[in-house]
């Protein structure tokens, strides 16, 4: 498989991710669970009538493509492919709720419509007038690394196209009450930045898009490339998992400037993190990112981002430090991630 190489991104988070140049200088802090992005204005790309009818699904992923976009220098988009874990996740509930308090009677048909998993990229292209291939994946945290595989395929077969990748995911408040009631949720001590040092129960869940420009063709401006991928369900030895992963990208471990690992302060699931970094990562400078974005399906396409920051920055900010580790060059870094145990998934990026 070609590798992708990335032209240009922009996200949106419950960081100030959006803004030009962002590089960690200013981190929002937060005391509570099911955190909202911080929105731009979205004025910027879409009409204020259109907005209106926009689930926050739909206005990130729209913003977020377009300014992508405008930083590679507006190029024609063949292409959309993206991953979303929950889609557009309040017109469902909307959709729900009208449905039981109206006994299944007359409904407004527009949530229904804008519920589907699709509509952010189908909203996407109808912005951008791109009439080629337009898919979405839903694969819960593999949905993006999903997109990622189905986007290398695509450059394979057509190297030369330019399209656009993304991960995006909302929150709401019905579901996040759910997810308490499971207890998946920290709701005795959430705090953002989250301190992993310190042992807790459950994830701090928020919301955010990424998008990025990307071709089978390498460009004097692009940010770099990613080299491989890889997922899987369920796995015995993440160790394997990943040792496995990197033979057969002719590399081993020492090959790597930096490890970026999905830890979250779940500590019953961060174990499996923990069992790396005294492991195969033992001598790897580790960095970690869902402590300043939180934890959602598709917020592994941050992780990319942040990874093509640091590689272009060649540094790396102390919020992101997990080890005392460093390197004196950021040219090859993999990404690890995993949630609740399930859906584990590799990116290889290089500059």
């Amino acid at each position: 498989m070609k590798p992708i190489y990335i032209y240009s991104s922009c996200s949106i988070s419950i960081q100030p991710t959006f803004q030009d140049d962002y590089f960690f200088e200013e981190i929002s802090n937060y005391s509570e669970n099911g955190i909202k992005a911080i929105d731009p204005d979205y004025k910027e790309f879409v009409p204020a009538l259109q907005l209106r009818r926009m689930g926050k699904s739909m206005r990130m992923a729209v913003y977020s493509a377009q300014k992508a976009i405008q930083n590679a220098g507006n190029p024609k988009i063949e292409a959309v492919i993206t991953g979303t874990g929950e889609g557009c996740l309040k017109d469902s509930e909307k959709f729900v709720e009208a449905l039981w308090e109206n006994e299944g009677g007359m409904l407004n048909p527009t949530p229904f419509i804008q519920s589907t998993h699709n509509m952010a990229a189908a909203t996407v292209a109808l912005a951008l007038g791109c009439k080629g291939y337009n898919m979405t994946y839903t694969n819960n945290s593999n949905s993006f690394e999903s997109a990622l595989l189905d986007a290398q395929l695509y450059v394979n077969e057509h190297p030369d196209e330019i399209i656009l990748i993304g991960g995006l995911d909302e929150i709401s408040e019905q579901t996040t009450e759910f997810w308490a009631s499971l207890g998946w949720l920290n709701s005795k001590s959430p705090q953002i930045p989250i301190d992993l040092n310190q042992k807790s129960d459950g994830e701090i869940v928020s919301e955010g898009a990424a998008f990025f420009v990307a071709s089978g063709v390498k460009n004097e401006n692009a940010l770099g490339k990613i080299l491989g991928l890889k997922t899987v369900f369920e796995v015995e030895n993440p160790s394997d998992f990943i040792l496995n992963f990197l033979k057969e990208n002719d590399l081993e471990v020492s090959d790597l400037d930096a490890v970026i690992l999905g830890r979250n302060g779940d500590d019953q699931y961060d174990g499996i993190y923990e069992e790396l970094s005294d492991s195969i990562f033992k001598h790897t400078p580790e960095l970690v990112y869902k402590n300043i974005y939180g934890e959602f399906d598709t917020v592994s396409s941050l992780a990319v981002e942040t990874a093509f920051k640091l590689m272009e920055q060649q540094e790396v900010p102390e919020i992101l430090h997990q080890n005392e580790l460093k390197k004196d060059a950021y040219k090859r870094i993999l990404i690890y991630n995993q949630r609740k145990g399930k859906n584990h998934g590799l990116i290889l990026v290089e500059a």
